[in-house]
């Protein structure tokens, strides 16, 4: 199964989206700020961190953290005709520092014309680098194609990462 798959609810979605290019990109980010909530119980988003669908996180209108964010938007955004990657990143500073809980980010890279652009479906903004603070963990469809299906998997794949980060900074 495709966690970012184009249901015909998010067809519906997109087709009443009026703006083309860029200014689809802020028109998508806009309807998820306005139409689906971060949700406080943290039992909730234990439970449904990285386990839903596209589909099922805008049904149930409630997002577990920049992951939900992300998946949302790239269905929304690729089912209005762009193509557009899942980015995984990990703060560097949970790589280089003992004791520090896990920290990463996840963004979307979306493709106008020859320009790739680098979006934060959760801070709701468009970003020109990654900057000094994230290393790039893996890039695909959604996290489910990067192999992160659950809170488990993502820890033990961020630990064998920043395993490999420290062993060539040694």
């Amino acid at each position: 199964m495709i966690q970012t798959e184009i249901t015909q609810n998010i067809k519906d979605i997109v087709s009443g989206f009026k703006t083309i290019g860029l200014d689809r990109i802020f028109e998508v980010l806009v309807w998820i700020h306005k139409n689906l909530k971060l949700a406080l119980n943290e039992e909730y988003k234990k439970e449904y961190f990285r386990t839903r669908t596209s589909e099922e996180i805008i049904e149930s209108k409630k997002l577990t953290g920049c992951t939900d964010y992300a998946l949302a938007f790239l269905s929304l955004i690729r089912a209005s005709g762009f193509e557009a990657q899942y980015v995984e990143a990990i703060e560097n500073k949970w790589l280089e520092e003992e004791d520090v809980r896990i920290s990463g980010h996840v963004f979307v890279e979306v493709k106008i014309g020859e320009h790739w652009y680098i979006v934060d479906p959760q801070g709701a903004a468009i970003k020109a680098w990654y900057g000094k603070r994230y290393s790039i963990y893996a890039k695909g469809r959604d996290s489910w194609d990067i192999g992160i299906v659950d809170f488990k998997t993502l820890q033990r794949k961020f630990c064998a990462f920043k395993k490999e980060f420290t062993k060539d900074r040694k």
